[in-house]
């Protein structure tokens, strides 16, 4: 994946994506929320759209995406495949996707230059694991569900503090976040009073 990273693979999905793929064959990667988000700005752009996911969108996707993706004659929704091989073009560009059958095994390959993946977030704080507190999957935890009891300063961690009292965690990396830019930018505005209140004491 990472050959093709600004060549053809993508994280999000804007309207400079919009405009590049315009009138091409893609594929989305993922059955989420923010997938299916995706999906439905990109379908009346493109020419045609897949969804490739492990299990049935229902398990993992609001209802109301689902119909909204049902309702696009161009969008195919496989189920039960995974990606398994990227080729590029003679530029390095993306120009073909091949997805593998998880039972099955059945390999399909579909042209395509863009592809836009939503399969979850790598929190990328493994740098910090040797001092704060980090979750099974490596997102920092905060607050008074996870941090221990800040002894020195006689108080309850506040709610976006770390394990290490004085430092605060937001957004993407913060352990039971919602991965939305909305809600990352809610967290900032309130860490600002939660460092008003550390200094404080």
């Amino acid at each position: 994946m990472n050959d093709f990273e600004g060549a053809g693979v993508s994280y999000w999905a804007s309207p400079v994506e919009a405009k590049l793929c315009e009138g091409e064959k893609i594929a989305v990667i993922g059955g989420g929320n923010s997938a299916g988000q995706a999906a439905v700005f990109l379908a009346p752009k493109v020419e045609q759209l897949h969804i490739a996911v492990r299990r049935p969108l229902e398990t993992t996707m609001s209802r109301y995406l689902i119909d909204r993706i049902a309702a696009q004659p161009n969008i195919s929704v496989h189920v039960g495949v995974e990606v398994v091989g990227l080729e590029g073009d003679e530029s390095g560009a993306l120009c073909r996707t091949t997805f593998r059958g998880l039972d099955s095994g059945k390999l399909w390959t579909f042209p395509m230059r863009h592809m836009f993946l939503f399969i979850g977030a790598n929190p990328n704080a493994d740098w910090l694991a040797k001092r704060i507190a980090v979750d099974d999957k490596g997102f920092v935890v905060t607050g008074r569900e996870f941090a221990p009891t800040d002894i020195a300063l006689n108080r309850e961690p506040l709610p976006l503090e770390t394990s290490v009292a004085g430092v605060f965690a937001i957004g993407d990396v913060r352990a039971g976040s919602t991965k939305r830019v909305g809600a990352a930018i809610g967290e900032g505005a309130a860490v600002v009073a939660q460092i008003h209140a550390a200094l404080a004491n």
